[in-house]
C-alpha cells in the first residue's frame, strides 16, 4: 500500500539504516515540508558495528533535531532467517528478507504510532534496488502507507556523501551482517 500525494505537514517515519544514507533522504523530505521521525531498527548489522551506526544516527537526529527511535538490537532474530541463505550473493535471497524484515517492522510501527505514512533510507545506496524495495512494501498490508521514493534520485547518494564529510558522520564499507563483510561497497568508505 503506497501513500500518495503531497506530504508537506505529513508526519513520516524514515527507516534509517545508517547516519550517512539519512542525510540523503532528511534533506528532500524535509525540502518537500515533511515532519520526520527516524526509526533504527536494523537487526542485521553486526554487533559493534550496530553501535557505530546508531552513534552516527544519534549525530544526524541531534544535528536535524529530529526525533529518533531506535529499536533494542536482536542479531539472533535475523539470523533465524538469513543463516539457512548464508551463501546467496549479495542482492539475493538474503537481502530480500532483510529489507521485506526491515519494512514490516517500520510499517507496523508508523501505523501503532499514528504516523501518516513511512519510507527507508534503504533506496538511497546505488547497490540497492529500488524496484525491490517498492514491491516488497506494496505487498505489505498491515502497516501504514508506504511513501515511494528512490532517494539515490535527485543527486541523493552524492549528497549523502557530501554531507557525511562535512558532518565528519562515521561511513561504513559493507552492508553490515556478517555475510556482507568483505564484500565491500567500493563507493562507501569508512572515515
Amino acid at each position: 500500500m503506497f501513500f500518495e500525494g503531497d506530504i508537506k505537514g505529513k508526519n513520516i517515519l524514515l527507516h534509517a539504516c545508517c547516519g550517512p544514507c539519512s542525510l540523503g533522504a532528511i534533506e528532500p523530505l524535509l525540502s518537500d515540508g515533511a515532519i520526520i521521525t527516524l526509526f533504527f531498527y536494523n537487526p542485521c548489522i553486526i554487533d559493534g558495528e550496530f553501535e557505530r551506526r546508531l552513534d552516527a544516527l544519534t549525530s544526524v537526529a541531534e544535528h536535524y533535531a529530529l526525533p529518533l527511535i531506535a529499536l533494542p538490537h536482536d542479531y539472533s532474530a535475523f539470523k533465524s532467517y538469513a543463516a539457512e541463505h548464508a551463501g546467496a550473493p549479495e542482492g539475493g535471497v538474503r537481502c530480500s528478507l532483510c529489507m521485506d524484515d526491515r519494512l514490516r517492522v517500520a510499517a507496523r510501527y508508523a501505523l501503532d504510532n499514528g504516523f501518516d505514512a513511512y519510507t527507508t533510507t534503504l533506496t538511497v545506496s546505488p547497490h540497492k534496488n529500488s524496484k525491490l524495495i517498492f514491491s516488497l512494501a506494496e505487498k505489505i498490508t498491515d502497516g501504514a502507507p508506504f511513501l515511494p521514493r528512490d532517494f539515490k534520485k535527485r543527486d541523493g547518494f552524492l549528497l549523502s556523501c557530501r554531507l557525511a564529510r562535512e558532518l565528519d558522520i562515521y561511513r561504513q564499507n559493507f552492508c553490515g551482517c556478517e555475510y556482507s563483510r568483505g564484500v565491500g561497497d567500493d563507493s562507501v568508505n569508512e572515515r
